[in-house]
């Protein structure tokens, strides 16, 4: 015997046991009573053990059959989801997930560049660092700074190792080095990367309280302030290259190399699909681009 019954009487079975009728299951799947009927005995004798009670003109479900149907529910609902998904992806599309602060500062102002060359491809941008949602597919990829890859059903990319440094408006009074008190100077902290201070002056040897001063919700806020002359902000180089360049922040002590790395995260059964390798492509040029 097969280790599955009919797929066609497990589908009637489902809108059976959805409707509690049979009849109403005929008319959702355009076939007649007696057609499902039919495939219900099939299963019914293929599993010889009843799924309905037959009382009185109606149908109630048997304690097997209550159970075959949450289990149909559960599969047939997620045959239907993933296909949905394939099919979404089949129409040029792609959902990226990053941290705010790399949207905002780094990607956003860039993604002009892949949309012109790829116009065909239609981008969804999501705020979250989870991994689990590129396992369910939540997400098509993670784009996240971690300290090595993790799974083998995931496939990482690395964009470019993690420098962090101090960094602070032109205009600000109080000048500083390795040597400073950092006590001494008011610090800013993005809610999101609570240890980046902690993580330099381990890095460098640096002096002081990295645990007080003013906190801000995100990164992208906490380097808006430091533009404005509030402080200082630890953050990562990528994400102020331009303003560097433009003269808008200053980073007095330059970067510091740390043990974490930028990387694009997809599941592995999917890393040679199109717009994922045209994405992948297209960040590895612009991440090593410079600004």
């Amino acid at each position: 015997m097969s280790g599955l019954p009919s797929l066609r009487a497990l589908r009637y079975f489902h809108q059976a046991a959805l409707h509690q009728s049979f009849s109403l299951a005929a008319q959702s799947l355009h076939v007649t009573h007696s057609a499902v009927s039919h495939q219900i005995k099939l299963l019914e004798e293929w599993l010889d053990k009843p799924l309905f009670l037959r009382v009185g003109g109606r149908v109630q479900l048997t304690s097997d059959g209550e159970r075959l149907k949450v289990c149909c529910i559960q599969t047939f609902g997620e045959i239907e989801s993933t296909c949905e998904k394939i099919r979404a992806r089949n129409l040029h599309s792609l959902t990226i997930s990053c941290a705010p602060s790399f949207l905002a500062q780094w990607l956003i102002p860039r993604i002009s560049r892949f949309t012109s060359r790829h116009a065909e491809i239609a981008l969804t941008f999501q705020t979250h660092v989870d991994i689990e949602r590129v396992r369910n597919e939540h997400c098509d990829l993670l784009i996240v700074s971690h300290e090595q890859p993790v799974g083998d059903d995931i496939a990482a990319t690395l964009i470019t190792v993690d420098y962090i440094g101090p960094v602070c408006s032109p205009e600000f009074a109080n000048r500083f080095t390795y040597e400073t008190d950092f006590a001494t100077l008011p610090l800013l902290h993005a809610d999101t990367k609570l240890h980046a201070w902690a993580e330099w002056a381990k890095k460098t040897g640096a002096r002081g309280d990295f645990w007080a001063g003013r906190h801000f919700d995100n990164l992208t806020l906490a380097i808006q302030a430091a533009r404005s002359g509030m402080g200082i902000i630890m953050t990562p180089q990528i994400l102020v290259r331009k303003e560097i360049q433009e003269g808008s922040l200053i980073a007095p002590l330059g970067f510091a190399e740390v043990d974490r790395a930028t990387w694009m995260m997809v599941k592995e059964t999917r890393r040679e699909e199109q717009e994922i390798a045209l994405f992948r492509r297209w960040l590895l040029e612009e991440a090593s681009g410079g600004v």
